[in-house]
């Protein structure tokens, strides 16, 4: 804890900065807040692109076993084979559920960040309260720094992602680009059931 709130201390010149940057209180506020939520979609960018560059193997061979035994399954219900269907059918969604949980926690990994900022805010911002248009159940017509923080991030987030196709040193790097080509080009491509329709059978791959 000693450690955390000395981070803190020698973070908080520049984070408060951009707080007191506007002349208007509630101006800085959001302006500051706008600013942390970037740096933290921003840290959340890098951190995704690192985990899945390191891991980058281990997510190809997954997504690899998961079209072999999905493939496996469409030539055993074409042969009528019931029980290989069975068995390729349940190790095919087996390797799905761990390809999808891992790419869960890949990103679940760009939102580490934020328990850093929020407590960060909550040594700044503990007893302000901001006033809203709306009453809201359960909260009423004022709002803490927690859900405008929130807000906040959601928001930035979006307007970052919409950004980012024009900003090649980020866009560069998006693992979600090399993530569509995970499968080589000498890899099994997944067969859907209209490919089969369309060849009469399993088509020549």
């Amino acid at each position: 804890m000693k450690t955390l709130n000395a981070v803190y201390a020698w973070l908080d010149p520049f984070l408060i900065y951009f707080y007191r940057l506007p002349e208007n209180s509630l101006t800085g506020f959001f302006l500051g807040t706008f600013f942390l939520c970037f740096l933290c979609v921003l840290l959340g960018e890098i951190t995704i692109i690192l985990v899945y560059r390191i891991n980058k193997n281990y997510y190809r061979k997954l997504k690899k076993e998961t079209v072999r035994m999905h493939n496996l399954s469409v030539k055993a219900i074409l042969a009528k084979d019931k029980e290989s269907y069975r068995v390729c059918n349940r190790q095919a969604n087996e390797a799905f559920g761990r390809y999808f949980f891992a790419q869960f926690g890949l990103g679940a990994s760009s939102l580490w960040p934020l328990p850093f900022a929020l407590g960060w805010m909550s040594q700044r911002f503990h007893n302000v309260s901001i006033d809203i248009l709306f009453t809201f159940p359960g909260i009423g017509n004022t709002m803490s720094y927690v859900p405008l923080f929130i807000l906040s991030y959601i928001l930035t987030r979006i307007i970052f992602g919409k950004l980012k196709p024009r900003l090649p040193w980020v866009y560069r790097f998006d693992f979600r680009r090399e993530k569509d080509n995970e499968t080589g080009d000498g890899d099994e491509k997944m067969v859907s059931w209209t490919e089969v329709e369309r060849h009469g059978g399993f088509p020549d791959r």
